[in-house]
């Protein structure tokens, strides 16, 4: 499969979890500028509970080491508590914060792709709402925005890189269900999270 028959694929399957996970309370009060620092710091926490655990779990994994992916370059987590510690969480804060139970099966390299594909993918949308929170909020690319600007200037050739990764390391068609099924339920469980309260 090339990678725009895969691509079309993946954004057609997961069309419709993706579109529920921008409609959340954050990601609306961000477009439309009316979230608050102190809600924007809840949003950040809610990504931190999902995105500590899996990457915990990835690096675990007996296959990391081969499928070529860097966790000091793909990780999200250490730009998570960047993020926390310039908006006044403190080491003891971040520990105690709540983490996800329900979370996406990464025991493949299909699946863990899966989830990368979502997480990789929202630092495109990310450079959006960089821009949008550094207009209202007194936040900026490293204090505060860490997260969403992950990659900042070079996010279209880290997402390139990924997605040749990627498929180099899923080539079967039950792989590619595989990793399709993941990305659904990574939206899915995160939009959850995202909405469950405290």
């Amino acid at each position: 499969m090339t990678t725009s028959n895969l691509m079309e694929r993946l954004k057609t399957e997961t069309a419709h979890y993706h579109r529920q996970i921008e409609l959340n309370p954050y990601a609306k009060a961000i477009m439309n500028q009316t979230i608050s620092l102190g809600e924007y710091k809840q949003y950040l926490e809610k990504f931190y509970g999902f995105i500590k655990q899996i990457e915990e779990q990835a690096v675990n994994m007996p296959f990391w080491n081969n499928i070529g992916l860097d966790i000091e370059v793909r990780g999200k987590t250490a730009l998570l508590e960047n993020d926390l510690r310039n908006l006044g969480s403190s080491e003891e804060d971040i520990r105690n914060l709540p983490l996800c139970e329900q979370l996406p099966e990464i025991s493949s390299p299909a699946q863990l792709f899966g989830y990368f594909y979502v997480i990789e993918g929202s630092t495109n949308g990310g450079q959006i709402m960089t821009k949008r929170l550094s207009q209202f909020l007194p936040i900026e690319a490293d204090r505060g925005l860490a997260y969403f600007n992950a990659y900042g200037e070079d996010t279209r050739t880290r997402w390139k890189e990924f997605m040749e990764l990627l498929l180099q390391s899923v080539s079967k068609t039950e792989e590619h269900d595989e990793m399709v099924h993941t990305s659904s339920e990574t939206f899915r469980l995160l939009d959850q999270w995202i909405n469950t309260a405290d």
